[in-house]
């Protein structure tokens, strides 16, 4: 039996709807580059009208922005679970290492994390500005969490916190980018993995006792659920979600 319908089922309907055109606009990015895809390009791959994708996304730039950080609240959600699941994943080695598994795994992040202008054409400079406070917030957030973890003894103490968090971001950007760069043979993202893990490890933590993770671990997940929930967030503002006279 069909569900009655209603505004609750209306709402649900749309937001479906909003998730087809999000996921139609991430394969074209992928595929073709921000630069050739149209709106109408997406409305054919998502199966609607053209105005139906301007009910949801005001503009192009909102549409793509927000596929990215969609991506990237996918990506925080996983790592999420991983800490909730074991407290050893809130450290920095963990962390990279879950993140640069997780970007293999999703070209729009590694995309967006290198840089990729063929991928991202202007988006790669609009697309901190169109969601800065975010972007913001997320580079906040990294540097609270080395904070924290040097609170809870994690991570070294001799290094400047601020250079400790330049530091790990340049190792984990340098494993995404030398990739085209490897001699052949030089093996994949998981055979890298644990040499990402090492280098990270060396660098900044300490002894990571039981007692001291458990301790660090509930703030630790506070703190990137609350940068998760303010991505949702955006991704909930820029997602309109106006009734529309078109059939899906």
């Amino acid at each position: 039996m069909a569900p009655p319908a209603g505004p609750a089922n209306a709402v649900g309907e749309r937001d479906l709807r909003a998730e087809r055109i999000l996921d139609a606009a991430g394969e074209l990015l992928i595929a073709w580059g921000y630069r050739r895809v149209t709106i109408e390009d997406v409305a054919r791959r998502a199966g609607i009208g053209k105005g139906t994708v301007y009910l949801h996304f005001s503009t192009k730039e909102v549409l793509f922005i927000t596929v990215l950080m969609r991506a990237q609240a996918r990506m925080m959600g996983v790592i999420l679970d991983e800490m909730r699941a074991d407290p050893a994943a809130v450290l920095p080695s963990r962390m990279a290492t879950a993140g640069y598994l997780r970007v293999r795994e999703e070209p729009l992040l590694r995309a967006l994390l290198t840089g990729d202008m063929e991928t991202l054409g202007t988006l790669a400079r609009t697309a901190p500005a169109g969601v800065a406070e975010v972007y913001e917030m997320r580079l906040r957030t990294l540097r609270e969490y080395f904070a924290l973890l040097r609170r809870h003894g994690l991570v070294r103490a001799d290094q400047p916190a601020e250079a400790q968090v330049q530091a790990y971001m340049s190792v984990l950007l340098g494993f995404l980018t030398a990739e085209p760069f490897l001699p052949p043979g030089a093996g994949g993202a998981k055979e890298r993995a644990p040499m990402l893990a090492h280098v990270i490890g060396s660098a900044f933590e300490t002894e990571a006792t039981p007692e001291r993770l458990r301790a660090a671990a509930p703030e630790v997940i506070a703190l990137f659920d609350r940068l998760r929930a303010r991505i949702v967030e955006e991704i909930d503002r820029h997602r309109l979600t106006k009734p529309s006279m078109e059939e899906p």
